[in-house]
């Protein structure tokens, strides 16, 4: 019998050792895949085989979410899902994403070759989901990009091409009714959250649809009041946003303003009308600029500040900071833009036949309006300054019909479009059933206001 030195011995042992520990390794290590439970099966796209859908064991981080995952934003929400969730960051393309979380390039080829028509030239945008699912070989079998929170694209492997689905969440909206008074030290938008509006984009709505006939720096005081009629979206029971406004009433003093959103016909364009039928798409707007208060009204009689004399004030001296854009109040033609002694930086704009306006003591005149040029409503023609004969920085704004001055702020503004004949008689019943309905939310509300104050 041939004899094992203790040198041989040792090194057998040591082998045998390395063996057993291989075998501990690779039969003991934790697996980042688990099969998925039965109770998300349904909320997924199924393949002919159930075994390929896993999920993340709830004590074994995955593969792709430690060392170069664990620094930045990319964690799963839940470990009980069936995926792994990456967040896009700054810089993040589509390829540096997928070599993040390990998946080879031949599967983004393979994905961007049956990709719907819309994402083809979609960027990413921080912060975007992305949706990634492996089977127990480690190989893609499910991909989802969400682009937001209706629409996501979604991919899943069949043998070795995927296919492409465009899911699309149903937005479920609601009518919504408030009522809101304006009190003092509010403005329109914060007395419509106060009131419960959620959303301030629906109240910043209000100005651009009402400026033709409000001047929102100007006519507004505490005890004003408006209704208005919208919807709430909603996705899954969830709150997701605004729509559009339905119907406005706004009551500024002793005047009531009325506009319900309204389409003539299918080939025309949605639009807002009063209740008579007139597009609230004025010619002109009622004031050139947000400005902080009228230093000096319209006043043929008026006491100059400098000259100490009665002297015409043909307009309205809008105070604001220097600066300040000041737009045109219509669209029109440059007949006059340049600099005099006592109107300092000027323009003057004529709107057709009729109509002249004037912007005095700019700051500075735009590049583009010159002598000729033709601007259109909103356009920035300057901005407000104190140049020319002015006691502090403010635009001063003038208003002229046939060659006469008029007050800006009272003169009759001429109108687009007002709805006539066969077209009047539909919009005439559909302003009535919003209006009737905005009634019904107010008496409903009157109501419950009633029964909370009985004692």
């Amino acid at each position: 019998m041939r004899k094992f030195s203790f040198k041989s011995l040792f090194t057998c042992c040591i082998g045998l050792g390395a063996l057993v520990l291989v075998l501990i390794v690779f039969t003991d290590r934790p697996t980042a895949l688990n099969t998925l439970s039965s109770g998300n099966i349904s909320a997924l796209p199924m393949n002919d085989s159930d075994e390929l859908f896993l999920t993340l064991d709830e004590n074994v981080p995955n593969e792709a979410s430690a060392s170069d995952l664990s620094s930045s934003d990319e964690t799963l929400d839940t470990l009980s899902e069936p995926y792994l969730q990456v967040r896009v960051r700054s810089g993040d393309t589509l390829s540096t994403i997928f070599q993040r979380v390990r998946v080879p390039q031949e599967d983004l080829l393979a994905i961007q070759k049956v990709c719907p028509e819309e994402w083809k030239n979609q960027y990413l945008d921080v912060g975007q989901k992305m949706k990634f699912q492996k089977n127990v070989e480690g190989t893609l079998v499910f991909f989802e990009f969400v682009k937001d929170r209706l629409t996501s694209y979604v991919f899943t492997r069949i043998d070795d091409t995927f296919t492409a689905e465009v899911r699309e969440k149903k937005v479920i909206s609601k009518k919504t009714y408030h009522s809101v008074e304006i009190e003092r030290g509010q403005s329109v938008i914060s007395a419509g959250l106060a009131s419960g509006i959620k959303q301030e984009t629906t109240l910043w709505q209000l100005p651009k649809l009402l400026q033709w006939d409000i001047d929102f720096y100007h006519d507004i005081h505490p005890g004003d009041s408006y209704e208005i009629l919208y919807f709430e979206n909603y996705v899954e029971g969830e709150y997701i946003g605004d729509g559009d406004i339905v119907a406005i009433t706004f009551n500024s003093g002793k005047t009531v303003h009325q506009i319900v959103r309204y389409r003539p016909s299918e080939e025309a364009m949605i639009k807002y009308y009063t209740r008579d039928g007139t597009s609230t798409e004025g010619q002109f707007l009622r004031a050139p600029l947000e400005y902080t208060r009228v230093s000096s009204h319209f006043n043929p009689r008026r006491l100059h500040p400098i000259e100490n004399k009665i002297m015409p004030h043909n307009g309205i001296d809008y105070a604001a900071p220097t600066g300040t854009r000041v737009n045109a109040t219509a669209n029109g033609v440059v007949i006059e833009a340049g600099w005099k002694r006592l109107n300092g930086n000027y323009v003057v704009l004529k709107h057709g036949v009729q109509y002249q306006t004037k912007y005095l003591h700019l700051h500075k005149i735009d590049p583009k309006i010159k002598v000729g040029a033709k601007v259109v409503q909103g356009q920035r023609l300057g901005s407000v300054g104190m140049t020319g004969r002015a006691t502090g920085p403010h635009l001063h704004y003038e208003f002229l019909v046939n060659g006469k001055h008029k007050d800006p702020k009272t003169v009759d503004l001429p109108r687009n479009e007002k709805l006539e004949g066969d077209e009047l008689l539909p919009f005439e019943r559909h302003a009535n059933e919003v209006f009737n309905l905005m009634a019904s939310f107010s008496s409903s509300q009157k109501r419950l206001q009633a029964v909370d104050t009985t004692p």
